[in-house]
């Protein structure tokens, strides 16, 4: 009998300790996916052209006074990515199915300028007309604004930094899972 009662401990302490070893894996840790996304950021370079132009309807003693034309280039970038913030991963799933949800890339921050690259204001004025400090930036300003526009407006160039982006990601998950055993599929969705 107390062989019985010990053979019924050893059989209860084996399937209790099976049981355990099949207890639900660990969840793996995807929350470095925001620095992933953040990486596949695209910095795009432009030669850009600011131009200045009044057509000098300013009259002063029957001289026209307000005429001024000028242009100059410099080097600017902007940087497309997905908001990092609308990225989701969620799973995996009972198939290990990880699903990631990414949001259309985008313009990225402001654009940035190169003010090393900056060549020399080409001008035409009229009588007692200058170029003033603030006619540059003013152009400045409406080059960059078009700089975006036209990136905005590029739906290649804004699909290949999605595509950067869900690259980079899809090795993440696939390299968590790895390190924890486990080979995911990744399946992706629009954040939209």
């Amino acid at each position: 009998m107390l062989h019985r009662k010990l053979l019924g401990v050893v059989a209860a302490f084996i399937i209790v300790s099976c049981l355990a070893g099949c207890a639900e894996q660990e969840k793996p840790d995807l929350s470095g996916y925001k620095k992933i996304a953040e990486l596949a950021t695209i910095d795009c370079t432009f030669h850009n052209v600011a131009e200045i132009y009044n057509d000098g309807t300013d009259i002063i003693f029957g001289i026209n006074v307000g005429y001024k034309k000028a242009w100059f280039e410099y080097d600017g970038s902007v940087k497309l990515g997905v908001d990092v913030s609308r990225v989701r991963i969620e799973g995996p799933d009972a198939g290990n199915v990880v699903t990631v949800s990414v949001p259309d890339a985008q313009v990225i921050g402001t654009p940035q300028v190169d003010e090393t690259t900056f060549s020399d204001v080409y001008a035409d004025t009229g009588l007692l007309t200058r170029i003033e400090t603030m006619d540059q930036s003013q152009a400045l300003q409406a080059a960059q604004a078009e700089m975006v526009s036209t990136v905005e407006g590029d739906p290649e160039l804004l699909e290949r930094a999605k595509s950067r982006a869900e690259v980079l990601l899809r090795q993440y998950v696939e390299t968590v899972g790895r390190a924890v055993g486990q080979e995911y599929d990744v399946r992706f969705v629009d954040a939209n």
